[in-house]
């Protein structure tokens, strides 16, 4: 009884490993996306120009998207460490998105970021979009590599540069 107990979980690792519903795109090593990373939705908001934005106008650049509100202070004390980082990394290729959540839109946003000297990207951000990232809680931020592969994952405020910086470093 006990073999055939092992035999068929055997049987069912090798059928589920062996399975997979791909179209015959290689995964991994072969084309350079790492499979255990999810793809950041794309998405298409209004910049504070009221202009379309894409996710994908970013594509081969290594992007935060950070979502925040003007009402949330520790999205507030997260901002200025964003700045600093876009002025040091954009030259290689860094972006920071900024996606506002506030309902009052351009009215909240456009003297917030103008008062605290906001340099990147800022979205005006819709409902559907907290629920495609799993927004639980703000600030949340989503460092997305240059394959547009979410790879790390920020909820709440993180309080200090270097948390930011370290992972940062690693998609350089």
């Amino acid at each position: 009884m006990r073999t055939l107990m092992v035999s068929t979980l055997i049987i069912c690792c090798v059928t589920l490993l062996s399975c997979s519903d791909d179209a015959g795109e290689p995964i991994g090593p072969d084309n350079g996306i790492d499979p255990t990373f999810p793809v950041a939705p794309n998405f298409t908001l209004l910049n504070t120009e009221l202009e379309e934005t894409m996710l994908t106008d970013f594509s081969g650049k290594i992007v935060l998207l950070d979502f925040w509100a003007t009402w949330c202070k520790p999205c507030e004390e997260e901002i200025p460490i964003f700045i600093e980082l876009y002025n040091d990394y954009r030259a290689q290729g860094f972006e920071v998105v900024g996606i506002s959540l506030d309902d009052e839109r351009l009215t909240v946003v456009e003297p917030y970021i103008e008062r605290l000297g906001v340099n990147y990207t800022i979205l005006l951000g819709e409902a559907e979009l907290i629920g495609l990232y799993n927004v639980t809680v703000m600030p949340s931020a989503f460092l997305i590599n240059r394959d547009g592969q979410i790879v790390k994952p920020f909820h709440g405020a993180q309080g200090d540069r270097e948390t930011y910086e370290k992972e940062l470093k690693k998609l350089l």
